[in-house]
């Protein structure tokens, strides 16, 4: 795979070429994985955002697992879901570490 250049939008050309994935294969992933969906410029080019692609290579890693297409977009929910989880517990770390700093400082 090649490293995406530094842009905000991606034609699917670009990004067919960048991940080696077939244009046709990244329509049908459109499709078939709701949370997969790309900008579409007024001469009907789809454009993918940076986060597009790294859905995308979610995808590829999904596929080289024998995942099956239909689990996909179960699969990509339940690793946002766990993402926001991971976030919030982050969060809430940090600020019991402010307190616990605080208190210490009052010793």
């Amino acid at each position: 795979m090649i490293q995406a250049p530094e842009k905000v939008y991606y034609s699917i050309k670009e990004v067919s070429e960048m991940l080696d994935v077939p244009m046709p294969t990244l329509r049908f992933w459109e499709h078939a994985v709701k949370q997969l969906k790309p900008r579409v410029n007024s001469g009907r080019t789809r454009m993918y955002s940076k986060e597009d692609i790294d859905l995308i290579r979610k995808l590829i890693y999904l596929r080289s697992q024998n995942v099956p297409v239909k689990d996909w977009s179960t699969r990509i929910s339940q690793d946002n879901r766990n993402l926001d989880r991971k976030a919030a517990a982050r969060e809430n770390l940090l600020l019991i570490r402010e307190e616990l700093i605080a208190l210490r400082s009052l010793l």
